[in-house]
């Protein structure tokens, strides 16, 4: 709430439209805060059975801690799951309309601006590309046109285009300049060369989806999109990251049970007060490998898939080391 306040009160929103922002952004922050709410009912569960001596009672009875691992660990798959179902069904469509009020009704965006943020680069054939510099889904027209001809490495020919207009499933390009370059370094102009492109797989609906944040995206959605981005030649890094993220973060609540549940069977002082306090390092350390990974990934320092995994990777590995440090 603080985060936005200002720009909620700058606007002067009804205060319905405040309360109807944070309801649809209910989703996604109990989406995120998973990991943490696992981790957080893994130390309180086995930080109280160890304090009341029932892990005690447990092992003499020759009840192995693992048992009680693993039952923690199905809980944990099982919350997982529940958190993946929810990210892929409600949080795109809950963030889409998030997303919306703050574009339209506080910002004050107009609807048709979202296809115009943003340079679009496309790849409308092998060798051949179209920049857009902006377009406008209202009257499904582009401005700023440049479809570029490459062969064997060099570029054979270009055309240069104020503007180009969707009818009939086909793009009209309007008083396009051909350049074509020769081998030997020679230029040829020909002044409003006639030029219609084919919409198959060039559609308006493609340019309006570039600005679609992958939050508002569930996996299948963000991997199409992936695939069309990378066949036009455009970076897809970052999208990667946010790709392979969506299957990290729901798995992070059992890596972190894995982590959490043997250093919370040792007896201490300070009881709950201590798990909470211990709870909240362990998260800013995990929220911290994510935050660097992402930085990591998104700038090509590390492979996407390492990135996003990051912080499973290291948590997992203690994991493993503190739970077979732990008593049998």
């Amino acid at each position: 709430m603080v985060e936005q306040l200002d720009r909620f009160i700058d606007a002067r929103v009804p205060t319905s439209t405040v309360l109807r922002y944070y309801a649809l952004y209910i989703p996604y922050i109990v989406y995120l805060v998973l990991p943490v709410a696992t981790l957080l009912a893994t130390l309180f569960t086995i930080g109280g059975m160890a304090l009341t001596n029932e892990l005690s009672a447990m092992h003499t009875s020759g009840v192995p801690f693992m048992r009680t691992v693993s039952l923690l660990l199905i809980a944990a798959a099982v919350t997982a799951l529940g958190g993946f179902v929810i990210g892929e069904t409600v949080v795109p469509d809950t963030n889409r309309h998030r997303m919306d009020i703050m574009r339209y009704e506080v910002k004050r965006m107009p609807r048709e601006s979202r296809g115009r943020y943003g340079k679009l680069y496309f790849q409308i054939e092998p060798g051949k590309h179209l920049y857009i510099d902006r377009y406008s889904p209202e009257t499904k027209e582009a401005f700023g046109i440049q479809i570029v001809e490459i062969a064997d490495g060099r570029i054979g020919r270009r055309y240069d285009a104020p503007k180009m207009v969707w009818r009939d499933r086909f793009w009209y390009v309007q008083n396009a300049i051909e350049q074509t370059f020769g081998k030997n370094g020679s230029t040829a102009w020909k002044r409003g060369a006639p030029l219609i492109l084919d919409g198959a797989g060039l559609s308006p609906d493609e340019f309006e989806k570039v600005q679609i944040a992958p939050e508002e995206m569930n996996w299948a959605e963000l991997k199409e999109f992936i695939e069309k981005l990378k066949s036009s030649g455009g970076v897809t890094r970052k999208w990667e990251v946010d790709l392979m993220s969506k299957v990290a973060l729901p798995v992070a609540a059992v890596i972190i049970v894995l982590f959490g549940a043997p250093l919370a069977a040792v007896k201490r002082r300070g009881g709950a007060a201590l798990g909470f306090g211990l709870s909240l390092f362990v998260c800013f350390i995990y929220f911290g490998f994510i935050q660097v990974g992402k930085v990591l990934g998104y700038g090509g320092e590390i492979p996407p898939l390492i990135s996003a995994w990051m912080g499973n990777i290291f948590f997992g590995f203690w994991g493993l080391v503190v739970l077979a440090r732990a008593p049998k």
